[in-house]
């Protein structure tokens, strides 16, 4: 634990004055800005202020977080091929487990950050009475979820092919994301990485407001939590199989 205390301190020196975390800090308050006033002069429903504000914020973030991803991989390059990051300690995997950390906790702080700037540009700009508050908090949270096995993904493949190959993966999660929100995605959006987030936030958001007939509710809740089920299952493979992989991996080779 001392050693990737230790890590995750010099992760957080290395990155703060860098695009990485301005980024995180930026991007939130111009997002939550755009809605604001675009529901400046309009009286849309308070579901309609979830949904618009979740969905949108859910397609992007597949391709955001390839630029996060690839930005800490190019960081780690620059900083020496890699080899910080896998001889930075005795312990080969904890360099790697603080990078994630890192990372997540960035995705995490951002996302509620952009919640809670609109929550206050809803509250005391526009003066919508009324706002769900704790649902903009679960959806934020089923957002954050979607997104752990993502930034896995993403960092794996932007340390192993650069920065370039995670972004042209990252255009492809936002367009797949935006299709899983279609009809396309409701057989197949529980076996799909991408469309975790934007369907559970959206159903979250279906329960909250009743936008479902009483007699379908079991069956609502039972698709929910089988969504539920097999992400905690694939984010586990998926954190065991990319230790495997990190543990056996050298750096990159010059002609990758």
């Amino acid at each position: 634990m001392r050693q990737f205390l230790r890590c995750l301190r010099a992760d957080i020196q290395k990155t703060k004055r860098t695009s990485f975390m301005w980024l995180h800090l930026l991007i939130p308050f111009i997002y939550a800005g755009v809605f604001l006033l675009y529901f400046y002069s309009k009286d849309p429903s308070p579901f309609d202020l979830y949904q618009s504000y979740m969905t949108l914020m859910a397609v992007a973030l597949p391709f955001l977080i390839s630029i996060m991803c690839g930005t800490a991989a190019q960081l780690e390059e620059q900083a020496g091929k890699f080899q910080v990051l896998l001889g930075a300690t005795s312990v080969k995997l904890t360099p790697y487990v603080s990078k994630i950390a890192l990372l997540l906790m960035m995705n995490a702080a951002a996302v509620f950050l952009a919640i809670a700037v609109y929550l206050a540009g809803l509250t005391f700009v526009l003066k919508v009475p009324d706002l769900p508050y704790a649902l903009f908090l679960e959806g934020g949270a089923w957002l954050f979820a979607g997104c752990v096995t993502l930034y896995m993904i993403y960092f794996l493949i932007s340390c192993a092919f650069g920065i370039g190959a995670s972004v042209l993966l990252g255009g492809a999660g936002f367009l797949m994301t935006a299709l899983m929100n279609t009809g396309l995605g409701d057989a197949i959006w529980k076996y799909n990485p991408w469309a975790w987030g934007i369907r559970l936030s959206g159903l979250a958001g279906i329960r909250y407001f009743g936008k479902i007939d009483a007699e379908y509710m079991p069956l609502f809740d039972r698709e929910m939590n089988t969504g539920i089920y097999i992400m905690t299952f694939v984010i586990m493979a998926v954190f065991i199989t990319s230790i495997l992989w990190f543990i056996r991996w050298e750096g990159r080779k010059a002609n990758e």
